[in-house]
């Protein structure tokens, strides 16, 4: 019988060969040529991200169009959850692009879907992120889980304070309230009828305080119409002191005139006195001395008409004198 003489070694040696072969194949399909055709995107959750993986479909309206890369927390605020995305570069990013995460089916598991695209900006990289940040939104079911969780917390707040309104100590002074309150009903109807009087007082009260506004009104109308003449009568008050200060400026003006008025007469009886009737008593006395003469003329003439002929007869000489 003839033994084998195969080499196990090179056996092996090719089928760990085929394998990684066969690794590097698959391991270039899978992620090197979608490297190649995938432009990366970042995502920053603001609530839980539960049930989302690594590989995790990443969806355009419900169309595949890229894979989920990574997740972590973000070293800068703790409170986001970054996820990077490698998207086809064939779809159509832009700044108004919105990513939600959404459960996939009952198998608990979550894809993110895009929204959005009608803006004509492309999306682009904002200082200091290395790739384009692509807006999130959160998913309907974490705001139903918030609004649920704000329900509980406020239900919960609302049975406490229940549970301290309905104290012992709360449904006695409750019990005691409705025991007075039953002795205040029971006093009114022992007391109706005073009541019912009281109540007519009272109205036949507000009827006369009625009638007294009314009074009121009216008078208030009047005092408005007196305010009103009052106001004409003080417009016309102000009036006649304006014309009554015109006339005073006019009468100091007057007076002004009649003042300069008698010191110009006085000037001018000044020298009436110095000049004018000085002259005047002159002329006065000339005219006396010339009356005298014209009298003594017509005596003289009265006496002997010939003198108009023979001129004024000489007197006859004196003794000593001769002609």
């Amino acid at each position: 019988m003839m033994e084998s003489k195969v080499n196990y070694t090179a056996v092996g040696v090719f089928i760990l060969l085929l394998c990684l072969l066969l690794s590097a194949t698959v391991y270039w399909l899978a992620v090197g040529g979608r490297q190649q055709n995938t432009t990366p995107y970042l995502i920053y959750a603001t609530d839980n991200v539960n049930g989302l993986r690594d590989s995790s479909n990443v969806l355009y309206r419900g169309v595949s169009v890229g894979r989920v890369d990574s997740i972590e927390i973000d070293p800068a605020n703790p409170t986001l959850i970054r996820i990077r995305v490698d998207i086809d570069k064939t779809v159509p990013v832009r700044a108004d692009t919105v990513a939600q995460l959404i459960p996939q089916g009952v198998t608990g598991l979550s894809v993110i879907n895009l929204t959005g695209g009608a803006s004509p900006q492309p999306l682009s990289t904002a200082p200091g992120q290395p790739y384009p940040v692509i807006r999130y939104a959160p998913s309907v079911f974490s705001r139903l889980e918030g609004g649920l969780s704000d329900a509980t917390l406020m239900l919960s707040k609302i049975a406490t304070r229940l549970d301290m309104l309905l104290s012992h100590e709360n449904l006695q002074a409750l019990s005691r309230t409705l025991m007075h309150a039953e002795q205040i009903t029971g006093t009114l109807a022992a007391h109706r009828q005073d009541i019912a009087q009281t109540l007519v007082a009272l109205r036949q009260s507000s009827q006369e305080l009625a009638a007294l506004g009314a009074q009121g009104q009216q008078l208030s109308t009047r005092g408005e119409k007196l305010i009103a003449r009052l106001s004409d009568t003080t417009v016309h008050l102000q009036d006649t002191l304006g014309e009554m200060d015109a006339a005073a400026k006019s009468w100091r003006q007057a007076g002004e005139g009649a003042a300069k008025l008698g010191a110009t007469g006085t000037q001018a009886l000044d020298q009436l006195q110095s000049r004018t009737l000085p002259g005047f008593d002159r002329l006065t006395d000339n005219l006396q001395r010339l009356s005298s003469q014209l009298t003594d003329l017509v005596r003289s003439l009265k006496g002997n008409p010939s003198q108009l002929l023979y001129g004024v007869p000489q007197p006859p000489p004196g003794p000593g004198e001769h002609r």
